[in-house]
């Protein structure tokens, strides 16, 4: 067994991830689902052999100091690979995500044309948002490789690890991977100003210090964009505020009423042909009027309200939902699966209601 027939495998199966631990079979998620390798159960002795074919010197450092580590790792003209190793019960484990080697458009991901005008937007702060494995970094790349391809911009990208990869186009375009090229991304945020940026890209907003060095950024002229692990815009709005104490909520909620730009928040659904794989299911928020306000007054719950309207192509999961079951790209069973508000979702999959402005029912 070695770590190069295991990922091409992997890849060759079409799977997301390649999942490796002491006692079991190694086993890939193909279109969501685990299914294990026809193979005997791997050793400990095993997967720290594995790690070890991949792994850096000071990766492996990482992993016994930290006890996980992520590291990006590629086989030339097959994939890119993001690989997080840890331990679990004192043991290694190493999970490994396929990155293709082409970023894929918003055609490609069958994603709204509304990203078209998100991701042009001048300034402001761009939230993709959604559990892991939804889809998050692809659209993501999906927005840079557009920029990247038809404005003259200068972009920096802030990673962990780097994982697509952005040959300069007609924009510009820099990447700085956390380990190797800065320690932090709350040091690369306060440092990329210096660096004469139009665009950055923030892997992930993982807490407070990180988000208000974000905001910073887009509130002097900057188009930021990053992820949030969170399941929809509203719940996105709320995690933000609950990242920061009470006496400075006034003010984020000021800073994100004037710089947010739009949540996209993502689920991925099982096409109806499923040999399709998989399709994004998008909930939409851009900051209109009626959300701007909402924001600036806390109205947090009323979100989905707003986003119900469609004003400037905004959509909840559910809208997207029964378009996508109406247009028979999804069944029933996988759209009330995925829904925010099953029961609504069932009657207006029948054609016996819409939804309304507040995802409840118009009969």
């Amino acid at each position: 067994m070695d770590m190069q027939r295991l990922l091409r495998a992997s890849v060759q199966f079409k799977a997301s991830d390649l999942h490796v631990q002491a006692g079991s079979p190694p086993t890939v998620r193909v279109d969501g689902t685990m299914v294990a390798f026809n193979a005997p159960p791997v050793t400990a002795e095993d997967v720290r052999g594995l790690i070890a074919e991949v792994a850096t010197e000071a990766h492996l450092d990482r992993l016994e100091r930290e006890r996980s580590c992520d590291f990006a790792y590629a086989i030339p003209d097959l994939a890119r690979f993001r690989i997080n190793a840890f331990y679990e019960k004192d043991t290694l484990a190493f999970v490994a995500r396929t990155i293709p080697p082409r970023v894929k458009t918003f055609a490609d991901l069958s994603l709204p044309p509304v990203l078209h005008e998100i991701a042009e937007e001048p300034r402001g702060l761009v939230l993709v948002t959604g559990t892991t494995g939804s889809g998050k970094s692809t659209t993501l790349a999906a927005m840079v490789d557009h920029l990247n391809r038809t404005r003259r911009l200068r972009i920096i990208t802030i990673e962990d690890p780097i994982e697509f990869f952005h040959e300069s186009q007609k924009s510009l375009v820099a990447q700085r991977e956390l380990g190797r090229d800065t320690p932090s991304f709350t040091d690369s945020l306060r440092r990329v100003l210096r660096q004469d940026p139009d665009v950055i890209l923030v892997g992930e907003l993982r807490d407070a210090e990180t988000m208000r060095t974000a905001l910073q950024a887009a509130d002097t002229g900057h188009i930021v964009f990053s992820t949030v692990h969170t399941t929809n815009a509203s719940f996105t709005m709320q995690r933000i505020v609950a990242m920061f104490p009470p006496d400075e909520r006034e003010l984020l909620l000021t800073e994100l009423a004037t710089n947010l730009v739009a949540v996209v928040s993502q689920r991925l659904a099982t096409h109806k042909q499923k040999e399709k794989g998989r399709i994004p299911v998008v909930e939409i928020m851009r900051n209109t009027a009626v959300v701007s306000k909402a924001i600036l007054e806390g109205r947090i719950t009323s979100l989905p309200q707003a986003i119900a309207n469609r004003d400037n192509g905004m959509q909840l999961f559910d809208q997207h939902l029964t378009e996508l079951y109406h247009t028979g790209q999804i069944t029933g069973t996988e759209a009330l699966r995925l829904s925010t508000n099953p029961d609504a979702v069932a009657l207006a999959l029948r054609g016996m209601t819409t939804l309304d402005t507040s995802g409840g029912l118009v009969t």
